[in-house]
């Protein structure tokens, strides 16, 4: 299996996590840990 650190940086946003990590399960991806910082 590959890692991979995916880092975004952007304006708070309702819905943006939920947006990213329905796009990375369309994908196939796994997501092990998750960090947000306001």
């Amino acid at each position: 299996m590959k890692n991979v650190v995916l880092t975004v940086s952007c304006t708070s946003t309702r819905g943006i996590v939920a947006a990213i990590s329905s796009y990375l399960a369309e994908k196939g991806c796994n997501i092990i840990d998750s960090s947000q910082f306001d």
